[in-house]
């Protein structure tokens, strides 16, 4: 629970008993490598913090995976398009590498903002900072070429090449792993 604490204390200003209570309501799950946080269709009702291990985010088109982004250690997973409009998710969420998260249910986040409401800073930071990415990510996606698209990935996480494999990352730029594999040599 140390990262999340860090994260808790670096972004927000909780005195020590409510930074209590916001521990004690959320729930330490591990996934293994390959278990789904959420899968397409079901219905989004938790948030979790990832304090360990990696995660990527995909929708099935025709047949393939197509990576939509990446959460690591620090980062935040929910389809909150999902979870806040009560419909099934289009997208999946799945364990690049065994994991640790601190997750809550919606329910309880409920009832943890009667109880501390200074958590609607949490909740409405975290849905201001998945707008601003989501922004940021569409706007990089459709505007960069295929080798800026790639600096922009390196430059946001340097070290995506040793967590996860050539063919997710080709996939979340839009290109085949065999582009990403001449656009590697080159730099």
């Amino acid at each position: 629970m140390e990262n999340f604490q860090s994260f808790l204390a670096a972004n927000f200003e909780f005195n020590p008993e409510e930074t209590q209570q916001i521990l004690n309501c959320f729930e330490k799950k591990t996934l293994k490598k390959g278990a789904y946080f959420l899968t397409e269709g079901q219905y989004c009702k938790t948030v979790a913090f990832v304090e360990k291990g990696g995660f990527f985010f995909y929708q099935l088109m025709d047949g393939e995976e197509k990576v939509c982004d990446f959460a690591f250690e620090g980062d935040w997973i929910s389809q909150y398009k999902s979870l806040i409009n009560n419909l099934p998710s289009e997208l999946s969420i799945k364990a690049l590498v065994d994991s640790e998260i601190y997750w809550l249910d919606a329910t309880a986040m409920d009832k943890l903002s009667d109880k501390v409401p200074k958590v609607l800073i949490i909740r409405t930071k975290l849905a201001e900072q998945y707008f601003t990415q989501s922004a940021e990510r569409a706007d990089k996606l459709a505007t960069l070429k295929a080798e800026e698209r790639y600096q922009w990935l390196l430059d946001s996480h340097p070290k995506i090449h040793q967590r996860v494999p050539q063919y997710y990352i080709a996939s979340y730029l839009g290109i085949k792993p065999q582009s990403l594999s001449r656009i590697r040599a080159v730099k």
